[in-house]
């Protein structure tokens, strides 16, 4: 055993991490001599080499990880290509493409090898992780990594696939299509979202409402006014409290709107969310819920006309 080998197989604290990546830096033949042992059979030193790799120089941390991507065991191949994704090293794609095409290798493995290539080199790289996202034969999850991906990855053609997605059978890839669309905010994607408001899971619709709310875009609020117009009450009711904080005076108007809608659930909403974003416009139809058949209605009414500062507290019995 080399006085190397006996450093790594000792217990392993903070400062001895970087006393054996000092000597190691020191004595560069010993390491490759124990790198090659460490990586020939299922030696005990594997783990301890993954367990000091960010702190070494360039070149031997290079060898660390290409040995441990390239090595038989799942849960080396795993820590090799997390350390490969820390450390941004891009020498070993090929090999990390290879391993993603392999449809046969463990989800851990393959959602690393998705994030190195689409953080170190994504133009390349962008074509085989769009194929991964659209194939409906690939296991939901890495196709789920696979479009997290693409947020990272934002031109003409991954806005085409994303908006793609959101008419998948799976509703796990719509539901992560349409998040990855909302985290982008493009206004390329605003009518794909706007269609998105029909689908008939609510988590779609909602990373939609998100999507279009955050956009600093007037035809993406313009069309969230207008769903909040034509919506069945339930919906008018989830949408406002999505969309209430956005403070825009196209949704407020379609907000005040909604305080003479004849459901009693979405005059309380609409009601509660003028008091959120107070909006004098509202005051005089707030007024007229004042005598609402509905305690909540009034109640709501009379917070929102106080905090909207046209009137006084004491002059409306709370």
């Amino acid at each position: 055993m080399t006085e190397l080998s006996g450093l790594l197989l000792k217990k392993l604290t903070k400062d001895r991490r970087y006393e054996i990546a000092e000597y190691i830096s020191n004595h560069p033949k010993e390491f490759e001599k124990v790198l090659s042992r460490a990586f020939s059979d299922n030696s005990e030193l594997k783990k301890p080499l993954l367990d000091i790799v960010d702190l070494l120089n360039g070149v031997q941390m290079i060898q660390v990880i290409e040995q441990a991507v390239l090595d038989v065991d799942v849960l080396t191949r795993r820590r090799g290509l997390q350390a490969a994704y820390r450390t941004r090293v891009d020498s070993l794609n090929i090999h990390v493409a290879e391993i993603l095409s392999n449809i046969e290798e463990a989800f851990e493995v393959r959602k690393w090898a998705i994030h190195i290539l689409a953080s170190t080199d994504p133009e390349y790289y962008s074509g085989q992780i769009v194929k991964i996202a659209r194939n409906n034969s690939e296991d939901a999850n890495i196709r789920k990594e696979a479009i997290f991906a693409l947020t990272q990855i934002v031109n003409d053609k991954t806005l085409g696939t994303l908006c793609t997605l959101l008419g998948d059978s799976n509703v796990e890839i719509r539901q992560s299509g349409a998040w990855a669309l909302s985290n982008i905010g493009s206004p390329d994607s605003i009518s794909c979202l706007l269609a998105a408001l029909d689908d008939d899971d609510e988590i779609v619709r909602d990373w939609a409402i998100r999507g279009l709310r955050d956009m600093d875009d007037a035809r993406a609020l313009q069309g969230l006014a207008d769903a909040i117009h034509t919506s069945p009450p339930e919906e008018q009711e989830r949408m406002t409290r999505l969309v209430i904080e956005r403070k825009s005076e196209v949704i407020l108007r379609a907000v005040v709107e909604l305080l003479g809608s004849p459901d009693i659930r979405v005059r309380r909403t609409a009601a509660w969310a003028l008091g959120v974003s107070p909006y004098p416009p509202a005051v005089p139809s707030l007024k007229e819920l004042l005598d609402d058949e509905d305690e909540e209605v009034r109640d709501y009414a009379r917070i929102a006309l106080i905090r909207t500062g046209g009137f006084d507290s004491t002059d409306l019995q709370l």
